[in-house]
């Protein structure tokens, strides 16, 4: 009689066991910054959209205001563009979603942030489809266009071969092969819509020690913020340096920030960077402000926002001194992925993570492709909770006494403060701050005191 009760029972112990050891896995994710690392996807999971077809490859994301745009699919040759916001995984492109010209994907290369409604990526259509296409396309709402391609010329260049273009606004920055006149050359462009303008190509001078572009095959890095265009660049035909480091800024001059010749701080500057091995890479931090740095420091564009990331490293303001080679206005560096003893590695749900191959940082928000012990490829992402949106501001009752001040009621919402501002004239070019209070949800009253019987108010939400 108690058997089947006693089995019972040592199936929930089991199931809540079970929960237990998943809350206390997840429990032990990482902190950055008040954000626990979650994980996005991994090698093995489901890809959402296509009927009994799994991860087998992760290659490369971007992150910005909380969304990952991620390029992955089922094997190389076979690889989509997915989208992760909120905790929901989906499917933008993949090989059963239509090309302009009526053919189906075959894979996806690249990908950018999404800015004013829309993001690029580079893709393609194999040889011996209908209408082959190969190029650079953007996608708005589910449509998707074409901007270029490899089969028309722009600008007197027939691009051939693209990689890693970054979208600021409605410009894309991107390197290419192309040929020109006949030869095979490597470039960096900048898109507006319109005009593809040439940043540098071959046999263009690079400012400092190295001698003309070649670009680097295999890695055409390149950053963008708006303004400015940052790349790494060799001279030597095969890549295999010295490089640098540069900026294009919006007059088309080119700037050396630093490259291979420069002396490397370790040992009192006795070898360049160069000798001591050590790579410049371009890590496409913080949406925007991306640029470029050391391997093993990373330095930034501009200013503002920026949160700079090296595999387990973070320099808060992002400036680069070359001469002595330091970072931030401190050089201090703070652990993303802290050893909790120093020793054992940091865990991702209870597995022992075994390398980073990329960060992407956008604010203080953050995310990784990790390895984990057991060899699985993931995403991993601490990223801030999603902000409120405020809803429409509804004033109450107005009262207003010679002399006194003007007072009003209104619903508050969690999490939204509310500015009251007045002025005495429209013509005045300020207003002034009278009061600012913080929503919770209850009815609050809002008081300013006007010059006279006279003056404009207005209610601002943030």
């Amino acid at each position: 009689m108690n058997a089947p009760i006693t089995r019972s029972v040592s199936a929930v112990l089991s199931l809540f066991a079970g929960l237990y050891a998943t809350i206390d896995a997840a429990a032990q994710n990482p902190v950055w910054k008040g954000r626990t690392f979650v994980k996005v996807l991994a090698k093995g999971d489901p890809i959402p959209g296509t009927t009994g077809a799994n991860f087998g490859v992760i290659e490369r994301f971007t992150l910005r205001d909380g969304k990952l745009h991620i390029v992955a699919g089922e094997a190389q040759t076979k690889k989509g563009l997915f989208r992760w916001h909120k905790g929901a995984l989906t499917k933008l492109v993949y090989t059963d979603t239509l090309s302009p010209t009526g053919s189906t994907f075959d894979t996806v290369h690249f990908t950018t942030d999404e800015t004013e409604g829309a993001l690029n990526f580079f893709g393609e259509v194999f040889y011996g489809r209908p209408g082959f296409v190969y190029g650079l396309f953007e996608w708005r709402d589910g449509k998707i266009t074409k901007v270029f391609d490899s089969a028309t010329p722009v600008g007197g260049k027939t691009l051939n071969g693209f990689g890693y273009p970054v979208r600021v606004g409605h410009e894309v920055v991107g390197s290419a092969q192309f040929f020109e006149n006949g030869a095979l050359k490597n470039g960096i462009f900048r898109w507006d819509g319109t005009t593809l303008r040439t940043i540098i190509q071959t046999d263009d001078d690079l400012p400092g020690s190295l001698g003309g572009f070649t670009g680097q095959p295999g890695q055409y890095q390149v950053a963008f913020d708006g303004q400015n265009v940052g790349f790494v660049a060799s001279a030597d035909p095969l890549g295999r340096g010295p490089n640098g480091i540069y900026r294009a800024g919006p007059d088309g001059v080119i700037t050396k920030l630093i490259d291979g010749n420069d002396k490397h701080p370790a040992q009192n500057g006795s070898k360049t960077y160069f000798q001591r091995g050590v790579q410049f890479v371009n890590v496409d931090l913080d949406g925007p402000l991306s640029f470029l740095g050391v391997s093993e420091m990373v330095s930034a564009a501009g200013g503002g926002k920026n949160s700079f990331y090296g595999l387990g490293a973070r320099f808060s303001d992002g400036t680069i001194n070359v001469g002595t080679a330091t970072f931030g206005t401190d050089g201090n560096a703070e652990a993303l992925l802290p050893y909790p003893d120093g020793i054992t590695p940091p865990k991702l749900d209870g597995q022992a993570l075994t390398g980073i191959t990329l960060v992407d940082g956008d604010g203080d928000d953050v995310a990784l492709l990790v390895r984990l012990a057991d060899g699985t490829q993931a995403i991993y992402a601490a990223i801030a909770a999603a902000p409120v949106t405020p809803t429409e501001v509804k004033l109450g009752a107005v009262t207003f006494v010679p002399g006194g001040p003007l007072g009003f009621t209104l619903p508050t919402q969690t999490g939204v403060s509310y500015v009251l501002e007045t002025k005495a004239g429209l013509a005045d070019p300020t207003w002034t701050v009278a009061q600012t209070i913080s929503g919770d949800g209850s009815v609050k009253k809002l008081e300013a005191a006007l010059a006279g019987l006279t003056g404009f108010f207005r209610v601002r939400v943030q």
